[in-house]
Order: structure tokens, then C-alpha cells, then sequence
């Protein structure tokens, strides 16, 4: 699988938005570690939004990706994300 980043800066903390499994949706590219989004302040909206994300992950891991066009929705759904957590710990 192949896990792109987008990295948040976050007072020198640098996150990642990934599908990995058994994973919170949000990792610390650096200190290593998954992170709650609760921990974040993130909204219960944008929290459940990562939830049911990683689950649509797990479930392809679980059928061996072979829906190339699922694989492609699920990475832009994911760079969505990430833009969405962005906006709201940078305020913008």
C-alpha cells in the first residue's frame, strides 16, 4: 500500500494523514505514534469523517485493493481530510 503524506506543521509537530491499520487516521510523522483527532480539538464532524475513512481503508486491505478506482477515491477522500484538519488547527 502505498501511504502518502501530508504533513501538518503544528508547532513543530509534523502529521500525517494515513489509511494504516489499526491506526487513528493521524500519525506523527517524526515522534512516531498514532494521535486521537479528540486530542487534536478537532470537531466530532471531522473526527467521525476520519473514523468511517480508516474503516473504507481497512476494508479494502482486507480485500486486497483490487478495486484500483476505490484505492484512488479513498487517497483523495484522505488528501480532503487532511486539508480539513489543516484549516482548523491553523485557524484558517
Amino acid at each position: 500500500m502505498d501511504i502518502w503524506n501530508i504533513l501538518i506543521n503544528l508547532n513543530m509537530k509534523y502529521l500525517v494523514v494515513d489509511g494504516g491499520l489499526s491506526g487513528t487516521g493521524i500519525r506523527d510523522k517524526y515522534d512516531g505514534g498514532y494521535i486521537y483527532p479528540a486530542d487534536l480539538g478537532l470537531s466530532p464532524e471531522i473526527t467521525a469523517h476520519i473514523g468511517a475513512w480508516v474503516s473504507k481503508y481497512e476494508n479494502e486491505h482486507f480485500t486486497g485493493f483490487k478495486n484500483k478506482n476505490n484505492l484512488i477515491a479513498l487517497d483523495a477522500e484522505g488528501r480532503g481530510i487532511a486539508v480539513k484538519i489543516k484549516k482548523k488547527i491553523s485557524g484558517c
